[in-house]
């Protein structure tokens, strides 16, 4: 990973960064490539080496050689700590480089302190870029993450993280809000490899929510109306004609915490199960086409033209 120099670079996003680590780890951070790594705890192994001087002189070498295991275990335990705040701040920095801007709100402090207290115990690579994407995001807009998700994204094994991943390849957006297609039963789900299981360990760990019979309701009303669904590179466009009978689906809805994970994750489409869901609206009696997303900013879509019929 090339190393960004956080100091130099004269840039608001960068300059709040630094200043949330820097209150999350109750020190002015300093890029790894100029601080001596044992600096984060030097006030407690100052009281070692006292403790030592001190055991020596009384002529207890036992009790000064135990002093110097303690010594050199911290050491070990509290670099590789600093290790993993600094390669999650490189990942946050890398992050909001491509930024131009980011909220004048401050982080609150509650949520850095709670933060770098975990994140100083994740080794795993994968799951520090999941963190230093919530550093940046949380940097960039306040209040994007909440403590419970924190603590959630904390306790999350490699095997849950990854039934996560699989699950949200299966997302879909409408008017913000992400769902899971199910069909009428399930089988739909269990066809592409999404197994009860998996549902069900989802539910367990609080990233969907319990309820079993959550459906999204097309109400009938005066007017033509178009709702527009997203799921990865493709935007669909379902047209409800005036006056036409209120229709629904089966959904599994997330929870506000698995809402928040989602925003972490790059969703790789399944276009067999788009086609099968663009299929369902269909067979509701609506008409349905879709395009390609070239680009997405602040909900404003650039995408392909014309609108394409599903075959």
């Amino acid at each position: 990973m090339a190393e960004l120099n956080l100091i130099k670079v004269d840039a608001k996003p960068i300059e709040k960064l630094i200043d949330v680590i820097s209150k999350g780890i109750g020190t002015i951070y300093r890029p790894k490539a100029i601080r001596k790594e044992a600096d984060a705890k030097a006030y407690e192994i100052e009281i070692i080496e006292r403790a030592k001087a001190k055991a020596l002189a009384e002529g207890r070498e036992i009790e000064a050689e135990s002093f110097d295991k303690i010594q050199d275990r911290l050491l070990h335990k509290e670099t590789r700590r600093q290790e993993n705040i600094d390669n999650v701040s490189q990942i946050a920095a890398e992050q909001l480089s491509q930024e131009q801007s980011v909220s004048e709100e401050h982080v609150d402090e509650d949520w850095t302190t709670r933060f770098f207290n975990i994140v100083e115990d994740i080794s795993d690579e994968e799951m520090q870029q999941l963190w230093g994407r919530i550093l940046a995001g949380e940097v960039k807009q306040p209040k994007s993450y909440s403590l419970r998700t924190l603590e959630l994204l904390k306790n999350l094994s490699k095997k849950e993280a990854e039934v996560f991943t699989k699950a949200s390849n299966f997302v879909i957006i409408s008017n913000n809000s992400p769902f899971i297609f199910k069909g009428d039963d399930n089988r739909i789900l269990d066809k592409y490899g999404l197994s009860f299981e998996d549902r069900l360990l989802l539910t367990e760990v609080g990233i969907i929510q319990s309820e079993a019979n959550i459906i999204r309701r097309l109400f009938q009303n005066e007017n033509d109306t178009y709702t527009y669904y997203e799921s990865g590179k493709y935007l669909i466009r379902s047209l409800k004609k005036a006056n036409t009978p209120e229709c629904n689906f089966g959904v599994l809805r997330f929870t506000k915490i698995g809402e928040e994970l989602l925003k972490l994750l790059i969703i790789k489409e399944n276009e067999s199960f788009v086609k099968d869901f663009s299929n369902k609206l269909i067979s509701l009696g609506l008409d349905v086409d879709y395009v390609y997303i070239l680009k997405k900013n602040s909900e404003q879509y650039i995408h392909t033209q014309p609108w394409l019929k599903f075959q």
